[in-house]
């Protein structure tokens, strides 16, 4: 027998238990892409790219490809491939000085531009290489490059994702190699979130 006044404090604590452990489906913050064609251009420091090679091609690909995946529902019509973006940017050193509209004629007249600017990346608490503090951070923004405003954004949001969730992990503990993918795969979850339905969890780490 149980008393009365126990089964709800009983439920409460099943309930919470369920919510750390399951998710829930979030909407899209905006359909600023909906209908649109788009292209994803990342700029990453180059001191970040030397400490991780190819981080602006992984964050590039990886972000145009969940936004052009019918499985999501971001409504995108057309995509500039991740290969060409790269390539324009690589032929282009200057393409940050472009104005919008003419950084969307190069790019085949897309609608959209979506600017992912990594700030930060690091595995490592600065100065000390024996303990692991992984910060990704930046920002993520669009621009209407078919609008008479293309020289603002319509939507901007900042990331920032941390990785181990608990301090004091040390190299020989998890590789590093590990580490950065986590921080990659949780930067790329918060660039893209905001077009898409997604499930996140109750008590999101990140």
């Amino acid at each position: 027998f149980m008393p009365g006044c126990a089964i709800p404090a009983l439920i409460g604590g099943m309930a919470q238990s369920y919510k750390k452990s399951s998710t829930h489906e979030i909407k899209p913050e905006t359909n600023v892409l909906d209908g649109k064609s788009f292209a994803v251009l990342v700029s990453t420091d180059r001191s970040i790219e030397e400490t991780a090679p190819g981080l602006t091609a992984t964050f590039l690909s990886r972000i145009t490809e969940r936004l052009a995946s019918p499985q999501n529902d971001a409504g995108t019509t057309g995509v500039v491939p991740p290969g060409m973006v790269l390539q324009y940017m690589y032929d282009h050193p200057g393409w940050r000085a472009k104005s919008m509209t003419d950084l969307a004629k190069d790019l085949g007249g897309v609608q959209r531009l979506v600017f992912v600017e990594v700030s930060e990346f690091r595995t490592m608490e600065p100065g000390n290489k024996y303990l692991y503090d992984g910060v990704a951070a930046g920002t993520v923004a669009v621009v209407d490059a078919d609008s008479e405003l293309s020289d603002f954004y319509s939507f901007e949001k900042t990331i920032l994702v941390k990785y181990p969730d608990e301090q004091g992990h040390r190299p020989d503990e998890i590789p590093e190699a590990a580490v950065r993918t986590e921080l990659m795969r949780r930067f790329v979850d918060r660039a893209t979130w905001p077009f898409i339905t997604h499930q996140e969890p109750y008590y999101p780490k990140y």
